[in-house]
């Protein structure tokens, strides 16, 4: 991730918090098992690119895990700059935290999110640069460090999947992102898939740097297979 990787710069900081096998998510009271993901490695909650992502999700989401290249972890331990290329986060939606989700209410959803994607990820534009704006600001007071990120488009490129416990769509995210008066403009392709899993509904995004066509493709086959091995517990 770009503004990532110029906050490191920027503060030629060493990330010391090594990166944990994490196997589990807990929603609410309920379990839910991860599988591995091979070339990734999950981050520790004291990992500043946690504390860095932690300021951009949603009021109404909790964030759940973030896995990062195990590439990264190791430029991290050898002291080198990371490329944070891809990156993998999972978040839950806190109303039904503590609840059951049945498979009616959740087709409810899918349907909705299948006809109404465009629309829904056009009418919510403005709330994601007010996110991007809080955040900025947020990570800027604790990093001491002149910031501000700005989604210029969140284009929707295609509903993937839509049946039984899974939603999957793919959308092309641009911006601009100003550190220490330095701007660079940067593209994400990002997966988002919406999953039922043991009564509960993990959103789990899917980003690489890139708007590029192996990009596409590389999320759309990532998303795929974590979600369908999550599901299959």
């Amino acid at each position: 991730m770009e503004m990532i990787k110029n906050i490191l710069l920027g503060f030629t900081l060493l990330i010391t918090s090594i990166a944990y096998a994490e196997d589990m998510i807990v929603i609410g009271d309920t379990e839910i098992n991860l599988p591995q993901v091979e070339g990734f490695q999950s981050i520790g909650q004291n990992h500043m690119m946690y504390e860095i992502l932690l300021n951009f999700v949603p009021p109404s989401n909790e964030l759940l895990d973030i896995k990062i290249e195990n590439s990264d972890i190791d430029a991290e331990i050898r002291g080198i700059e990371p490329e944070y290329k891809r990156y993998i986060v999972m978040q839950t939606y806190i109303p039904t935290k503590n609840r059951s989700v049945s498979k009616n209410e959740f087709e409810q959803l899918r349907n909705f999110l299948g006809n109404q994607y465009e629309q829904m990820t056009k009418a919510i534009q403005s709330k994601v640069d007010e996110l991007a704006e809080k955040g900025s600001k947020e990570a800027s007071n604790k990093y001491s460090v002149e910031m501000a990120a700005k989604i210029t488009d969140n284009v929707p490129l295609e509903i993937f999947y839509n049946q039984g416990q899974r939603f999957s769509a793919m959308n092309l995210m641009t911006g601009n992102v100003m550190v220490d008066g330095q701007s660079e403009s940067v593209s994400t392709t990002m997966g988002l898939n919406v999953l039922h899993v043991k009564e509960k509904i993990i959103y789990l995004y899917v980003y690489e740097e890139s708007d590029s066509k192996s990009a596409r493709e590389w999320v759309r086959e990532m998303s795929t297979d974590f979600s369908n091995a999550i599901i299959k517990q």
